[in-house]
């Protein structure tokens, strides 16, 4: 009994340092903060570009602050790669919510020591040269009725929240996505309800382009291409 009465105040004061250091882990961690001068929204990723989110389409001009475990691989750092994006429609213009596009510049991969207890300040540059790997339709429908647009009998959905029908009124948004830089416009066609198919036009489109299109019930006019990034 006289033992346990003893050591008893001093097991309750190493249980009292035990749970301090287990709330208040702030001297084990180091404080970031990401400022974005780009031009464009980012999402920045931990290690590689398909690597956890730290976050997303953060607008240009703005900061974000997060706690992060320090640089554990013998002081080469951390790397925190770079995801550019860009707004391709809203959605007062369409029917599918807004629609975005990103791009990679290789070189920008930030390579930084954390170091435990710090408060690291990380610029997001400018890139120098994005890779875009997508292509965009954008079909206005100035026709009474709304409109869908077909491949081989199935509907093909539009890029933001995947809507079937376009409106009238609105625009349809299509993402067709290719890794050789070029992908085959052909053997679509536009559907109205009670009406025959119309053949949409066949060609070859470039990647980080958007072509322009109306679509007025009795033919398809092409308006026009633009590039993504100016």
């Amino acid at each position: 009994m006289f033992a346990v009465k003893k050591f008893a105040p001093l097991l309750a004061l190493l249980a009292l340092s035990c749970g301090k250091h287990n709330l208040d882990n702030s001297d084990y961690l180091s404080s970031v903060t990401f400022f974005n001068s780009s031009s464009y929204s980012v999402t920045i990723h931990n290690e590689s570009f398909s690597g956890p989110v730290l976050v997303d389409k953060l607008a240009s001009g703005m900061s974000y602050s997060t706690t992060l475990n320090p640089s554990d691989n013998h002081g080469i750092g951390s790397v925190f790669s770079v995801e550019y994006w860009i707004l391709v429609a809203n959605y007062a213009e369409c029917s599918c919510g807004d629609v975005w596009v990103s791009g990679i510049d290789p070189n920008v991969q930030i390579q930084r020591n954390i170091e435990a207890g710090n408060n690291d300040p990380i610029t997001i540059p400018q890139p120098k040269s994005l890779e875009l790997n997508e292509v965009f339709l954008k079909i206005r429908n100035t026709s009474d009725n709304s409109f869908e647009l077909n491949l081989l009998g199935a509907t093909f959905r539009q890029a933001g929240n995947g809507e079937l029908t376009v409106p009238s009124g609105k625009v349809g948004i299509y993402k067709f996505e290719s890794r050789s830089g070029e992908t085959d416009i052909k053997g679509y066609t536009i559907t109205q309800v009670l009406k025959p198919a119309y053949p949409f036009p066949e060609f070859t489109a470039k990647n980080g382009y958007i072509y322009n299109f109306k679509f007025d019930g009795n033919s398809i006019e092409i308006i026009g291409e633009q590039k993504i990034i100016k």
